[in-house]
């Protein structure tokens, strides 16, 4: 069969395949792992957008959402401020109005996290003296009132405002501790940090220069550990070389609860010369800053993500290319022992035929052609104890951008790829709207296995989907609601976990709308 007849008969299969998916959304499902439940619709403006979940349960549920800068009748503009909503119980709307504080513009609001009833919010203001401070500032949840005065993070003296554009946060898995940093660039690399403990309470607070790095050096992902160490990791070009893209996210953006980027769709340009990997490691002890360069030869990499591992130790996985950034022949695992400071390349090896089958024909992966456009989305760890990584294939030379299909790769004590499940998707992505439809959400089953939400179609026939994807068999794919039902679709990095149930939120494409969901496992 031709490639063009091969295409045409996939469009068939596909159109076929969304009738039956229609036919069995609108009949009773059996089978599904979960059952969906909608809580209310509630109507918004349409220039606000969700940010974040931030709790859920018996208390009601609250939701930091942005509401962009409008200009009224008589000119008058008002400026962009962070939203606390507040939703019964049943999700009904109780309150929605800036943060305190926030009203008239006055502060510059940077992000905000959420530990139990207390929210932690960070905000730039500029000081009598002429200079500019970065505070943290604790809010409580259920009375909207200041629990403590504000703490100083950092000053910078200058005029220039926002002088702190670039902070944020990267929280530990178990939520204990939490790191605020901030890296400035000129003749030398220096790196602002402040630990805070479970209680949002500085335990220590450290300003450092980068050591001997002869290059052009940006942040690309910090992890906080369970311990309170934080570990940076650092591309380092060419200095010669002419990057463009951004090293950070700005604000508003979309990330999830543990401080890293939901969706990186904003790297450094593939016509950057190949460039190392500079890792820094540092805690609150004497003993300085541990660095680490990953061994991988002369390649791009185009993919680096850093989580500790449920041993305490610190796992980089990523893919690599040999000629360019755009083009995947191999992936990597680079794990740093945070007690010996002692780092070592774990895996270094091309992708295996069946992940290559999945994007190429079966001459082109026999003959083992680099995958284009493959991105690492996370790296993570299972009950049973087996690291998984999920990777997309992405494209966003053409606006809007798309994301295709995606695998979940299972790996064993080597870290050697030993299956890979592919989930067929597509699904299209504004870049720089921090609520987006796209990217996948991830939440370990318990049985060894993983479930994955995600949003397929374009609005307002869009379906919410889950896939069940355990540790044997194929990927089971299920039909979950027809967001023209519900009216609205799945914001992925709003995911979080309270009391067995898993809650996220449903937005309009044009944020008129918004409501919760409720995902509660079936009863065995």
């Amino acid at each position: 069969m031709s490639y063009r007849s091969l295409m045409a008969y996939r469009i068939f299969l596909n159109g076929l395949t969304g009738l039956l998916a229609l036919f069995i959304t609108l009949s009773p499902v059996f089978g599904q792992p979960v059952q969906l439940k909608w809580f209310p619709l509630v109507k918004t403006e349409k220039d606000q957008r969700t940010l974040q979940l931030l709790d859920a349960g018996k208390q009601g549920f609250y939701l930091l959402r942005w509401q962009d800068s409008r200009t009224d009748a008589t000119g008058k503009r008002s400026p962009a401020v962070p939203l606390l909503t507040q939703l019964t119980p049943g999700g009904e709307r109780l309150h929605d109005a800036p943060l305190p504080g926030f009203e008239n513009g006055g502060l510059d609001f940077r992000f905000a996290i959420a530990s139990d009833s207390v929210l932690l919010v960070v905000y730039e203001a500029r000081n009598s003296a002429g200079s500019q401070t970065l505070f943290a500032r604790r809010l409580n949840l259920y009375n909207r009132k200041w629990s403590a005065a504000p703490q100083v993070l950092f000053t910078e003296l200058t005029t220039e405002a926002p002088a702190f554009p670039n902070v944020w946060f990267s929280r530990s898995f178990d939520n204990r501790y939490t790191c605020i940093y901030r890296m400035s660039s000129g003749k030398e690399h220096r790196m602002a940090m402040a630990m805070l403990d479970q209680d949002f309470q500085v335990q220590w607070q450290r300003n450092t220069e980068l050591p001997g790095i002869n290059s052009r050096m940006n942040l690309h992902q910090v992890c906080c550990t369970g311990k309170g160490a934080v570990l940076f990791h650092c591309q380092a070009f060419d200095p010669a070389s002419k990057v463009t893209g951004r090293p950070f996210e700005s604000v508003p953006s979309v990330y999830r609860p543990d401080g890293q980027v939901f969706l990186r769709n904003t790297e450094w340009a593939a016509e950057a010369p190949p460039y190392s990997n500079a890792l820094f490691l540092v805690d609150g002890g004497e003993d300085g800053m541990a660095t680490f360069y990953p061994e991988l030869g002369k390649r791009y990499t185009p993919s680096f993500e850093t989580r500790e591992g449920p041993d305490g130790k610190l796992y980089c996985a990523g893919f690599y290319g040999d000629d360019n950034n755009e083009q995947v022949d191999g992936y990597f695992i680079y794990c740093i022992d945070p007690d010996t400071r002692q780092g070592a390349v774990l895996k270094l090896a091309g992708l295996p035929r069946s992940l290559r089958e999945v994007y190429l024909r079966k001459n082109a992966a026999a003959d083992r052609k680099p995958v284009p456009g493959l991105a690492l989305r996370w790296l993570d760890w299972t009950p049973d104890g087996h690291p998984w990584m999920l990777a997309e294939q992405q494209n966003f030379d053409i606006p809007p951008g798309r994301i295709e299909t995606a695998v979940l790769l299972r790996l064993d004590s080597t870290y050697r790829i030993t299956n890979t499940r592919d989930v067929e998707k597509y699904q299209r992505l504004i870049p720089g709207d921090a609520q987006n439809f796209a990217a996948m959400a991830a939440c370990p089953t318990g049985q060894s296995g993983w479930w994955l939400l995600w949003n397929t179609g374009s609005w307002p026939q869009a379906k919410i989907m889950l896939t069940d994807c355990r540790s044997r068999g194929i990927p089971e794919e299920h039909t979950l609601d027809i967001s023209s039902r519900s009216n609205v679709s799945l914001l992925p990095q709003t995911l979080l976990q309270r009391d067995g149930h898993w809650y996220f939120v449903g937005e309009s494409e044009y944020h008129e709308r918004i409501r919760i969901g409720m995902l509660q496992p079936e009863s065995k």
